[in-house]
């Protein structure tokens, strides 16, 4: 169980280490209180202006017919990246004793990813973690402000989650800051794709701005998750929505548009390697290893991989 296993930072003073009590763990240094929810610690600060703890302590999960209603319905996306780069990272994670590997953003992951990336490696140890209340995850916390004290993880994974949160920079501070030199990050980014978490939904990233995002790290491998054709296909069912505005009709036009055009994202398998398709992506991938200097932003400008070239000096 993650709360016998894992050195909590508190969320509240920053740096004193959280000891387990009865039933919540308390900081040693301010004397803050955190609660435990089914064996997941809530490690929200008490001051965070859109999450509160309390809500937590009494949240459910959702019921089982919206997951199986998600897993039939057709994914208007598909992922040309995330098979090898996680081969690659589970590669490079199993020739350490003791790796571990947290995800910022677990959401549902846990049923795949784990078995994935540690393909029966018991040596690496993954921690999942995020600020739905849904999620299955090991704790709940703001990425923008994590739990763990510096250089405690070999690598991280956030997939489609910058977009998602209110500074970025900061979300990749943390990142760098929990991560060992040395240490890894695979991190995917939507890029030409319409809203999909309403109100939560605040940023999109070309491959240059996702790159810079993650400056502290040098770069192994970046690309394409989904390419032009999937962006075609959002496209093409978000045109349709348009035209509906009550929830049951949207949902049987979201199946019916999925069902007739979903077929074209698989295009993108021909485009995947096509430079001029990553200026058209629907989503970008960057996986790299943390450094002890940031790289420039002329390395970056000149690392651009799209056809759209242009010369401002």
């Amino acid at each position: 169980m993650i709360l016998d296993q894992e050195k909590f930072r508190c969320p509240d003073c920053g740096f004193g280490e959280l000891h387990t009590g009865d039933a919540e763990l308390n900081c040693a240094v301010c004397g803050a209180g955190f609660p435990i929810s089914r064996k997941r610690p809530i490690l929200l600060s008490h001051d965070n202006p859109l999450f509160n703890i309390d809500d937590y302590t009494t949240a459910v999960p959702p019921p089982n017919d919206r997951r199986v209603l998600r897993r039939i319905l057709p994914s208007p996306s598909l992922n040309l990246s995330a098979p090898k780069i996680l081969k690659d990272m589970h590669r490079l994670l199993r020739e350490k004793e003791g790796a571990r590997v947290l995800v910022v953003g677990g959401g549902g992951q846990r049923v795949w990813l784990s078995p994935m990336l540690t393909g029966g490696a018991s040596q690496i140890r993954m921690i999942y973690s995020d600020i739905d209340t849904r999620a299955d995850v090991d704790l709940f916390c703001d990425a923008h402000n994590l739990p763990f004290f510096d250089e405690s993880f070999d690598a991280v994974i956030t997939t489609a989650v910058m977009e998602h949160v209110l500074y970025p920079e900061q979300v990749a501070a943390e990142i760098a800051r929990v991560l060992k030199i040395g240490g890894l990050l695979y991190s995917e980014l939507p890029f030409m794709q319409q809203v999909h978490e309403g109100a939560y939904d605040f940023t999109r990233y070309t491959l240059s701005g996702h790159r810079r995002l993650f400056n502290q790290f040098r770069e192994i491998e970046v690309g394409l998750v989904a390419g032009p054709a999937t962006a075609l296909v959002w496209s093409i069912e978000n045109f349709i929505l348009a035209f509906f505005g009550e929830r049951r009709a949207r949902n049987v036009m979201k199946a019916l548009t999925r069902v007739a055009f979903g077929w074209i994202k698989y295009f993108d398998h021909l485009l995947k390697d096509r430079p001029q398709a990553m200026d058209g992506a629907s989503c970008t991938f960057f996986f790299g290893r943390k450094s002890d200097t940031p790289v420039s932003d002329a390395e970056i400008i000149r690392a651009y991989v799209g056809e759209k070239h242009l010369s401002h000096v």
